[in-house]
């Protein structure tokens, strides 16, 4: 098999440390011709989703797997929507369509909840990041060490940074791109996630083209991808395996 790149695509305002354990957890399950990276975002301050990904695209390898987790996963849809067949494959964790209710998607947070969280974050960010924190681990089975380990990474995120992620977070709406898409993808989400309601799930599947895989993580909160990576990981690596087997099978 030829070298296959993983890119790891972090949640909003967090950076990719969080995301290692998971990379390491892949790098153990995965064939050494996968390279597992965590992609750091460039110092974006436009709050233009589009903007975002004009500048992922220039930064990152072609032909790779897009993973991403929370804000990390819709920009990857959105990257995998840019690229077309440049992109290898998609798999999400913890993202939503769109992470704000809209007309025919009532499976988000509601627009006067993340108006308030922002009006927070301008006002009290230290507490509004720790409150964050504290939703991204409920749910999960060690809320005290997931809020502690996120509330350290959230604080190397300068404020505009934070701003302008929360702005692309509230701005992209994918309810209609997991259909168009031609490439394999995986969505995977926490069944008790505070976050992400667990009826995104079957109104994303509902949505994907044959082939297109959802799949729920027992005890898991926002934060799955840290609390469970090992879990995550297996589930993730079935799929890698199991879509790139499939697609050198179908090669002439």
């Amino acid at each position: 098999m030829n070298e296959q790149t993983l890119l790891l695509l972090p949640g909003w305002a967090l950076g990719p440390a969080p995301l290692a354990p998971l990379a390491d957890a892949l790098r153990r399950r995965l064939p050494p011709c996968y390279r597992v990276e965590c992609i750091n975002y460039p110092a974006l301050t436009s709050h233009r989703p589009e903007s975002w990904v004009a500048a992922l695209d220039h930064e990152l390898p072609q032909d790779a797997w897009l993973v991403g987790w929370s804000l990390g996963g819709m920009l990857a849809t959105s990257l995998a929507q840019w690229r077309g067949r440049r992109a290898r494959g998609l798999i999400t964790l913890g993202a939503n369509a769109s992470f704000v209710a809209r007309p025919g998607w009532p499976t988000a947070l509601s627009g006067g909840a993340l108006k308030d969280f922002q009006r927070g974050l301008q006002a009290s960010p230290t507490r509004t990041l720790r409150r964050f924190a504290q939703l991204s681990a409920q749910g999960g089975q060690d809320t005290r060490r997931l809020g502690r380990e996120l509330v350290a990474a959230l604080a190397s995120t300068p404020l505009d940074h934070a701003l302008a992620g929360l702005e692309v977070l509230s701005a992209l709406d994918l309810r209609d791109v997991p259909g168009t898409l031609k490439i394999p993808q995986l969505h995977l989400f926490g069944d008790s996630d505070a976050l992400v309601p667990a009826a995104a799930r079957q109104a994303i599947a509902e949505r994907l083209p044959e082939g297109g895989r959802t799949a729920s993580i027992a005890h898991a909160g926002h934060a799955f991808p840290l609390e469970q990576a090992e879990r995550t990981a297996a589930l993730m690596a079935d799929f890698l395996l199991s879509s790139d087997g499939s697609r050198q099978e179908a090669a002439p």
